[in-house]
């Protein structure tokens, strides 16, 4: 391995960089739609409140739906990180034109910063994928971020919108610059693209396991949603619920690969649901099960991902296509918020993974000993061979190099006889 990919891993950079930037992009969203166009569309007369609803439904469709075909055409495109700088450009003008007190623009506004939200997770999920190697982790730690950046921007909505807009602007720059570097780095010494774009004929039980999967996504949006804690009122416990919201989905992915996604996934979940009996009464078993509810994040993504290990951006497409229609009963106003309905849809989603998981086996890491550990031996037999090839490589060239110096050696000595002679 080179000095350079010692210092600059590929794995590390391209995570860390793309989950600070998934922090940014969601908190300029959400609190450009709370502080700027929220305001607006709420002071336009008549029907204000319903338009104000009307615009965060539209955003939340556009936003979710749409990057399912915008997964798509990157799969196809390999422009991942040209899409990642668009994006960006694109909520920049949201933000830009949110502070126009034009009630027709406030709707432009809205699209582009759907449009850039979309463009972007399913951009910078899809660099990630790419490194992953089939794990969960740097998938998880991808979208934790995105629950800090959303709530941070709830917050904002109380300060001044020039001063916000412009922090914002400022951070979605750095946000390109930093896209910019990686881009370069990989283009450099890296060299990682999206793998040809296939999708071949699956057979019905591949099907149902991601039918299975997509369910556990959309119940987990719902939950999302509706999940309404008495005690959420105290700013400390609301904090320490975002926290635990970020936690779970950062760590969910660390556990499963270490002792496997199906082990991992049917635990949390089934200790979620015990959690979540007592939560309206306890806030600390609120918060574990909070906690444990969302390790199943990174799970489900990098299960579709590996199903579809030729279409990573339409498997990230079609897990964030699930959350739109989970989210919807709540947006259209059907909601249980109730800790029986969050112990049953924990006790729902870990069955659906469980046998989801099982039928894609081959394809999945699934539990603590058989398919993971024959998976971890043979990445580890691929790595092993990897460095010998690398190694032999690397000999050859040191061989060629003392050939080369030998021979000029005998050259100079020759030129030297002669001019004696």
């Amino acid at each position: 391995m080179s000095t350079t990919q010692q210092i600059l891993p590929k794995k590390e950079v391209t995570t860390f960089a793309f989950a600070l930037c998934h922090f940014v992009v969601d908190f300029a969203c959400v609190s450009t739609m709370l502080c700027a166009v929220s305001r607006v569309l709420g002071e336009s007369g008549q029907g204000s409140l319903e338009l104000v609803a009307l615009s965060i439904l539209l955003y939340d469709v556009v936003a979710f739906a749409f990057q399912l075909p915008v997964g798509i055409a990157l799969d196809k495109l390999d422009k991942n990180s040209s899409a990642a700088m668009l994006s960006y450009a694109l909520v920049s003008g949201g933000v830009v034109l949110s502070l126009v007190p034009v009630e027709f623009l406030e709707w432009l506004a809205v699209l582009l910063l759907a449009v850039g939200n979309a463009l972007f997770h399913c951009a910078g999920g899809l660099c990630v994928l790419n490194i992953s190697q089939k794990h969960a982790g740097p998938s998880g730690i991808f979208i934790a971020t995105g629950a800090v950046g959303v709530f941070l921007g709830t917050l904002s909505a109380q300060y001044g919108r020039l001063q916000v807009a412009f922090s914002l602007l400022v951070l979605l720059f750095l946000c390109a610059s930093i896209t910019r570097v990686v881009q370069k780095v990989n283009k450099k010494y890296w060299n990682i693209h999206n793998v040809p774009f296939a999708i071949p004929e699956l057979p019905s039980h591949t099907l149902i396991a991601i039918a299975l999967l997509s369910l556990v996504v959309a119940l987990r949006s719902y939950v999302g949603m509706v999940m309404a804690f008495p005690w959420k009122s105290e700013m400390l416990l609301l904090v320490l619920s975002i926290l635990g919201v970020f936690a779970g989905k950062a760590l969910g992915g660390v556990v499963a690969d270490r002792i496997g996604f199906r082990t991992t996934a049917i635990f949390s979940l089934i200790v979620a649901a015990t959690l979540f009996v007592p939560s309206w009464e306890i806030p600390v078993m609120g918060l574990l099960g909070v906690f444990f509810f969302n390790f199943t994040m990174s799970i489900t993504l990098a299960s579709l991902a590996n199903i579809l290990p030729n279409a990573k951006g339409t498997a990230f497409g079609l897990a964030s296509f699930s959350l739109a229609v989970g989210a919807l009963p709540a947006l259209a106003g059907f909601r249980i918020e109730h800790p029986a309905m969050l112990s049953a849809i924990s006790l729902v989603s870990a069955l659906s993974l469980g046998v989801g998981l099982t039928l894609v086996k081959d394809s999945v890491a699934t539990g603590l000993f058989g398919h993971e550990r024959m998976l971890q031996a043979a990445q580890v037999a691929e790595t092993a061979e990897e460095d010998n090839l690398i190694a032999e490589l690397s000999d050859q060239v040191d061989e060629l190099a003392v050939e080369e110096e030998c021979v000029a050696e005998d050259y100079l000595a020759a030129e030297g006889k002669q001019a004696e002679g």
